[in-house]
């Protein structure tokens, strides 16, 4: 078992390059080609070619291109704090790792401090040794990952002892993790904008004005987005008709589906379906 993961993104998903989520997991970004929008909780940061990103876990985030027509090329490096701890307790355990929740988010700059230029190298080396996959390649990125946690700690250990436990939710963000969080456990059913409003005690108008400025797409849209998402699994998993996935996945017309399907993914449902068959090859 190794909860490591190195995600490389360089296509959009509709009109974002992933949308709003949140993990357990702690995650770095690095940014290899063109720019992009990160956004963490309700604050936007521009990143560029060669900068990178920390996300400590449970942290609402999401990224968007520059602008639609430029290229980019993005690296997810997400793995899980247990990762980095010992069967035993020992002084790693509870000098470090037992801090790991009290982390903030972090820029790492290229134009930065020597020690955010170094952490940059260490997430590139990192990415070659998880990419490469050579004899031992668990061991270097482990390794790697022990690095880089330390330097965000020592980063961040004047903040952490001033502020104690950190508070990454202000109230927008706790009331959209809510309606998000609704949103995935019932997108089979029909939703309404006043189902959705409902949920933290708001009016239609207010909400939809909340939620539009904050996922950069109306809460229907991003309602569709999460059941063409919920298809692809399907797609890829089962040999069901279309009509019964539309169906599963809360759409209620076949051909509404392949329509928004289409226009999410630049192609039909059973093309993707085909692509990914083939690729699985």
């Amino acid at each position: 078992m190794f909860p490591f993961c190195v995600y490389d993104v360089d296509y959009l998903d509709g009109q974002v390059i992933f949308n709003l989520h949140w993990h357990p997991e702690l995650e770095f970004i690095y940014v290899e080609r063109g720019k992009i929008q990160l956004q963490i909780g309700t604050k936007q940061y521009s990143l560029s070619e060669g900068n990178g990103f920390f996300i400590p876990s449970e942290q609402l985030h999401a990224a968007y291109p520059s602008s639609i027509h430029s290229p980019f090329k993005i690296y997810a490096i997400v793995f899980h704090p247990d990762l980095l701890r010992s069967f035993a307790y020992d002084l790693i355990e509870g000098n470090y790792l037992e801090m790991v929740g009290k982390l903030f988010h972090c820029e790492l700059k290229s134009t930065g401090t020597v020690e955010e230029k170094e952490m940059l190298r260490i997430l590139e080396m990192v990415i070659a040794a998880y990419m490469g996959k050579e004899i031992t390649y668990e061991l270097r990125v482990k390794g790697y990952l022990y690095i880089l946690l330390g330097d965000v700690l020592k980063k961040q250990a004047s903040l952490i002892q001033k502020e104690g436990p950190k508070q990454i939710d202000d109230t927008k963000t706790i009331l959209l993790k809510k309606v998000l969080r609704y949103i995935d456990e019932n997108y089979p059913k029909k939703l309404t904008v006043k189902d959705l409003a409902s949920q933290i005690q708001m009016s239609e108008g207010h909400f939809s004005r909340l939620f539009k400025s904050f996922v950069r797409m109306t809460a229907m849209e991003y309602i569709n987005t999460i059941r063409i998402n919920k298809s692809c699994i399907l797609l890829q998993k089962t040999d069901r008709k279309l009509l019964d996935i539309a169906l599963d996945v809360g759409f209620q017309n076949q051909s509404y589906f392949i329509r928004l399907f289409k226009k999410q993914k630049g192609c039909t449902p059973r093309e993707y379906k085909a692509k990914m068959k083939n690729s699985s090859c």
